[in-house]
Order: structure tokens, then sequence, then C-alpha cells
């Protein structure tokens, strides 16, 4: 059956008109969802922008944790460039340069967290003290010597713990981990051959060290490759040197063929106890 031309036109124009709305309502849907988008996106850059996200308090914002000399304090103040400024701001790497700006701080590591509430997280690694360290023997000691070779003042870390060994030297004296671990070998070879522990070491003059072991005054001369050497020859004199250890000022082990030992005074002995010192090498 088929519909007459004007019935037919008519629901042609009625299914345009139908597909019109159609199309007319699901543009608006979408208007509406991209303004809705819009609008959360304005908001939440609104809201992050605007919410205190900044550090406001160093005591309680700032959280530090593994530090035995450096003080809490200390660290904070490091940090102070980090108060009233967005969190999201702050680059945790210059942070812990900031830090590791301390002299007896060797590693840091500094955390942001929002949630549940805004706060900066540091954990640190302190250097270890070696030697306690000074540029006078006559003068206390006002600084120590860490295993890294960094010299740090006292002064400025209250906790510190200063080290019975005793080291003296130039202002600049300059060492590096190496070194203190080399250092560190020697003398303790020293105290295991003398059963007693070293006392003091007298950098002042690197071509002629002197070392303080006990009642012993030893003098090491150039700390070279040769050292280790010469230091074994120590436990070979020990008989020889112990009649007269009241006597004896030092023990020279800076040259290689012979060990010349200075003695208070005048005396047969001296004579026969260089030779038998001679005798020994």
């Amino acid at each position: 059956m088929t519909l007459p031309v004007e019935q037919r036109r008519e629901w042609i124009r009625s299914r345009r008109e139908q597909r019109k709305l159609t199309r007319r309502a699901r543009l608006h849907r979408q208007a509406l969802r991209y303004l809705v988008l819009a609008m959360l996106l304005a908001g939440g850059v609104a809201a992050f922008s605007y919410l205190p996200w900044n550090i406001r308090d160093a005591n309680s914002q700032i959280e530090v944790h593994n530090n035995r000399v450096a003080t809490s304090s200390q660290i904070r103040n490091a940090l102070k460039t980090a108060v009233n400024q967005p969190l999201y701001q702050l680059d945790p790497e210059k942070l812990e340069d900031h830090v590791t700006d301390l002299g007896i701080i060797k590693q840091a590591f500094v955390r942001r967290y929002a949630l549940p509430k805004r706060r900066l997280v540091v954990e640190v690694m302190e250097e270890f003290p070696w030697a306690s360290f000074g540029t006078d023997p006559d003068k206390p000691t006002e600084s120590v010597i860490c295993e890294s070779g960094r010299i740090v003042s006292a002064s400025e870390f209250p906790k510190v713990v200063q080290p019975e060994l005793k080291v003296y030297g130039p202002a600049n004296l300059d060492l590096n981990a190496k070194d203190v671990s080399q250092w560190a070998n020697w003398l303790n070879l020293i105290s295991k051959q003398t059963n007693y522990p070293v006392q003091s070491v007298d950098m002042r003059n690197l071509q002629n060290v002197v070392v303080q072991d006990g009642d012993l005054n030893l003098r090491l001369g150039s700390p070279d490759t040769t050292l280790t050497r010469r230091l074994s020859r120590l436990s070979s004199l020990q008989p020889a040197i112990e009649p007269l250890k009241e006597r004896v000022e030092y023990v020279d082990l800076g040259l290689d063929n012979n060990i010349p030992v200075k003695i208070a005074k005048k005396s047969d002995n001296s004579k026969f106890l260089r030779e038998k010192l001679n005798s020994r090498l």
C-alpha cells in the first residue's frame, strides 16, 4: 500500500525535524559536559593555588631523623628557605644540599608530604669523628677530623664527642677518606707492637711526623710508601728500649738503614743501645 504524495512529504519533513532536534540536544549535552569540566578544572587550579600548601612552622612541619651530633634546630635552620614556600615548588635536591653544607652531615634525604598534613621529613647520615684536631699542642683541640677527612669545628656542634686521639697540624691540613684510613692502619700497627694506644700525631711538619705513644716519642719522618715497613721494626726494638725507657727522648724511624735513639744523658749504655739496635735491623 502506497501513501499519498502529500503524506509522504509530510512524513519525510517530520523525520528531518526529529533528527535536527536530536542533534541539537546532543550538542547541548556536550556543551554542558565541557562547561562542567572547565569549571572543575578552574576550581581545582584555584584550590591548588589558594589552599594553605605552604610550610608555615619549621618546628612542627620539618621533621628531622637520625641526627645525633647536629641538633634538629641546626638542620631546620639550614632549611629556612623552605618556610613560607609552596610545598610543590620546593626542590628536594637543593634542600639536601643545604643540609649537607653543615660540616658534620655526610648525606641528607628530604621528602615532601602533603597528606595527612603538610610537612618535610629529613633523614641525615652524619660524619663519624676519627680524631680531635688542633693547631697547637699547648692549646685545647677545638675541631674534629671525620672519617671522610673533613675537619669540623666542635664549637658548632655541642653534642660532638671529641676522640681521645689528637692530631696537630696546620689550619689548612688537607685529608681525605683514604688518608684517614691509611693513618688509622699505621697507628694501629704502632699500638699493636707497643701495647699502648697512640695519644697524638703531630703533622705540622709532614717531612717529620711525630707520634706520642705512651712514654715513647716516635719520629716517623715522611709518611711515604716505606712507612709501613719502617714501623714494623718497632716490635724487635722493644726489648732493647725497655731498660732505658725513662731516658729515651725519641726513637727516629725516619731512616731505612738504622734507628737512631736519643738518650737524655750521656752514658756507656747509650753506645751499647745504639749497637744493639743496629744489630736488630
